[in-house]
């Protein structure tokens, strides 16, 4: 069963989906508002039977108490972490084919951050504007979340939660990391050194486990297993941080192969849904 705050909320959530009032609600519960009010708070835990005469009152059960927030469902649909089986295949292509042209301009984008940041390095100056490298920086965010959503898709279809789980925690640390950036253009707050260090303890450690997760990936050829190889095999080289100038170029390359994977699982649905 649901615990307090969570089951207040939940209940708030379902009396505002069906238009009702606290007020409305009370009448035909036989509770008062003051009880109400605190069990939508989470101060206070309700009686199953209580539990049970308000869900009656919203035309629900308890099994609604486990769906997910609608919050929950827009955003697992967005990230394609659960695909409608009633979707026509067609939406299917769509989403991978956005997905490794996503890939093709992250690889771009990664091209041109790491001129910005050599010549940083270098100089402790910027060699774009400011504003520009911030839109660069948001750029790169957003087509490699977009990138890596693809991957979600191949690990809902193919049946590799593994692969599902390590795309969306890649998503977040690379955003994560990639945001301070953007918020602390001049490291004042953490050396540029230290930053450093930190992106390739992240990249390395998301890049192993990535290259772990392409290895279970089924039903596509050695493609995704040389891919995941040498996902292990740059991942590896980032963690040692001082072939770390070595393995940001690479990774690009891996980047490159990541793409032809998704290219190559297109070819495949075709090949399934035509036969």
């Amino acid at each position: 069963m649901m615990k307090q705050p969570e089951l207040g909320q939940k209940i708030l959530e379902l009396r505002q989906l069906k238009g009702v009032t606290q007020e409305e609600l009370v009448e035909q519960c036989n509770i008062s508002v003051r009880t109400i009010q605190r069990i939508e708070a989470g101060e206070t835990m309700p009686r199953m039977y209580t539990i049970k005469t308000i869900l009656s009152a919203l035309d629900r059960d308890l099994d609604d108490l486990n769906q997910a927030s609608l919050f929950e469902t827009k955003v697992k649909e967005a990230m394609l972490f659960s695909i409608d089986e009633g979707k026509d295949v067609s939406f299917l292509f769509k989403q991978l084919h956005i997905g490794w042209i996503a890939g093709v301009l992250s690889m771009i984008l990664f091209i041109f951050e790491a001129i910005e940041d050599t010549y940083y390095i270098m100089n402790k100056e910027y060699l774009y504007a400011k504003p520009l490298t911030i839109t660069i920086g948001v750029a790169s965010i957003l087509v490699f979340s977009v990138f890596m959503r693809s991957f979600i898709l191949l690990g809902n279809l193919f049946k590799n939660d593994v692969l599902k789980y390590v795309s969306i925690l890649f998503i977040a640390i690379n955003a994560v990391v990639c945001i301070y950036a953007l918020i602390d253009l001049d490291f004042e707050y953490l050396p540029v050194e230290a930053y450093g260090i930190i992106f390739l303890i992240c990249w390395g450690m998301m890049s192993l486990f990535f290259g772990i997760a392409l290895l279970k990936l089924m039903g596509l050829g050695n493609l995704p297993k040389a891919t995941g190889m040498l996902q292990i095999v740059i991942g590896a080289m980032m963690l040692t941080i001082f072939l770390g100038i070595v393995a940001g170029p690479a990774s690009i390359i891996a980047q490159g192969f990541s793409v032809a994977v998704i290219l190559k699982a297109i070819e495949v649905i075709k090949k399934q849904v035509n036969a």
